[in-house]
């Protein structure tokens, strides 16, 4: 079966776009990928930005830091996490394992349970300074609604590897408690 083609409006068609209309079409071409490519940039810039604003972001794991004899370093990881967000929200979760005796038998065997020990935000005073305003203490109760202020310096080779420092007694005279934390990364990275 064939189509019927109006052969003078195909002439109008053709006419139009030899008249300018393929110029047109192509202006229009040119603004809406100047639009979309202005619009990504817009939002690469912000991404950026906002990254930037918060160094810490991502999800670490606690670890003890050992010297070997050799003077390398090895990091033994504790089932201590904490995730940190790119809006600075932050969660400590901690795991612990528990034995758990098998009712028929005398074997034991060791299940984690996993629970969130506190919540909060931070907000950052410097460059290597920043609050965390702990809103929730799960495991102590008084901490709830209390601020702590941590010093914070990211290894000089590995940027993955994390050197944090908290006061106990919340002023200079107080104790300083140092941890080493681990970023967390994909299989393989």
């Amino acid at each position: 079966m064939r189509c019927q083609v109006n052969k003078v409006q195909s002439r109008r068609d053709i006419s139009s776009l030899s008249n300018g209309g393929a110029l047109q079409m192509f202006k229009r071409f040119l603004l809406i990928f100047a639009v979309a490519l202005f619009g990504f940039t817009l939002t690469a810039n912000a991404q950026a930005r906002k990254n930037k604003k918060n160094p810490l972001a991502g999800l670490w794991q606690y670890v003890e830091e050992k010297t070997l004899p050799d003077g390398q370093k090895s990091y033994i990881g504790k089932q201590i996490y904490k995730t940190i967000t790119t809006d600075n929200r932050y969660s400590v979760v901690l795991g612990i394992n528990i034995p758990l005796k098998d009712a028929d038998s005398e074997k034991t065997d060791l299940s984690t349970v996993t629970f969130i020990t506190q919540e909060g935000e931070i907000e950052f005073t410097s460059g290597n300074t920043y609050l965390e305003y702990i809103n929730k203490h799960y495991l102590d109760k008084s901490l709830n609604n209390t601020i702590s202020n941590l010093r914070f310096k990211f290894n000089e080779k590995n940027p993955n590897i994390l050197y944090i420092e908290y006061n106990l007694g919340g002023n200079e005279d107080g104790e300083w408690i140092s941890e080493v934390w681990l970023k967390v990364l994909p299989y393989g990275y």
